[in-house]
């Protein structure tokens, strides 16, 4: 069957969200997928492609990135929950939700607020807190230029072309393996045409939001503390510049025991993903997931 996505739209009631989806074989059951800070739903390309039609997949563009570029605030990970759970008022629930990096708060958020809407989720490279808690005295700021500096100039940056916004990931030290034609296309779409060039369709301002809750809002950081439900989370062996430690550090593997581990050796978070191997490790805990 083709793996082509199809492009849709979503009313969320304040905001029209894009989206892509992929159609499953007949009677399979339906995923949102949610991307991560700086991503957009190409993001979940390789993995459904992994999936050979074993489900429907519908990828979000949050708002703030992708064709949800121009989406209205309030921005932060309770909206995108609830957009997600919008979106499966539209399309009928109750649905699988996979997250990755930021994605992953917002699976867990929409299974807190919306249960009704949540079968279960998967969690790909993130989960437990981010950091430690961002005390009173520390500029949070900084903190994110620190975390998210080279991400902040690829979203200022007016590339001149294609050419040198590929370069620069093909330098990236995520990704020494080299980049393959499948994950070329897809960095390639979180480019839009202005005058002089090409900027990343993605709005800073919702990247800085959405950040400011990952290290700041207790709520938002202790939501595997509050989940009972045993839960798949992925966990990839390096971090997002290719080197350990991995984002998520392994002695939460042994801090949060009711959930179910599968450690992504050898990948770091981008390639956790986009490689083959990611994507087709990233499945299968879907597909194990769907069909307990």
């Amino acid at each position: 069957m083709s793996t082509r996505p199809e492009f849709v739209d979503f009313d969320v009631g304040n905001a029209t969200l894009g989206a892509l989806r992929w159609p499953g074989l007949l009677g399979t059951p339906t995923v949102v997928a949610v991307h991560g800070l700086t991503a957009n739903a190409w993001a979940w390309d390789p993995v459904v492609h992994q999936l050979s039609g074993g489900a429907e997949v519908i990828a979000v563009d949050l708002r703030g990135r992708g064709r949800s570029l121009d989406a209205p605030i309030p921005f932060g990970i309770r909206r995108h929950a609830d957009d997600v759970a919008a979106i499966v008022d539209r399309v009928g629930g109750p649905v699988f939700v996979v997250g990755h990096s930021m994605g992953a708060f917002v699976a867990m958020m929409a299974a807190e607020r919306h249960p009704e809407a949540v079968r279960d989720i998967v969690l790909v490279d993130a989960g437990p807190p981010i950091m430690s808690a961002a005390g009173a005295d520390v500029d949070v700021d900084a903190a994110l230029e620190s975390s998210l500096g080279s991400a902040f100039e690829r979203i200022g940056q007016l590339w001149p072309d294609r050419v040198s916004y590929h370069a620069m990931w093909s330098s990236h030290p995520a990704f020494v393996d080299g980049i393959g034609p499948d994950l070329e296309r897809n960095l390639l779409a979180e480019l839009v045409e202005v005058d002089g060039g090409f900027r990343v369709a993605v709005s800073e301002a919702a990247v800085r939001w959405d950040g400011r809750e990952l290290l700041t809002d207790d709520e938002v950081r202790t939501l595997l503390d509050r989940r009972t439900t045993p839960t798949t989370i992925v966990r990839a062996e390096f971090g997002a510049l290719g080197e350990p430690p991995g984002l998520i550090p392994a002695a939460d593997c042994d801090r949060y025991p009711q959930h179910q581990w599968i450690e992504a050796t050898g990948l770091n978070h981008y390639t956790v993903m986009n490689s083959a191997t990611g994507a087709a490790l990233v499945a299968d805990a879907l597909r194990r997931t769907i069909t307990q």
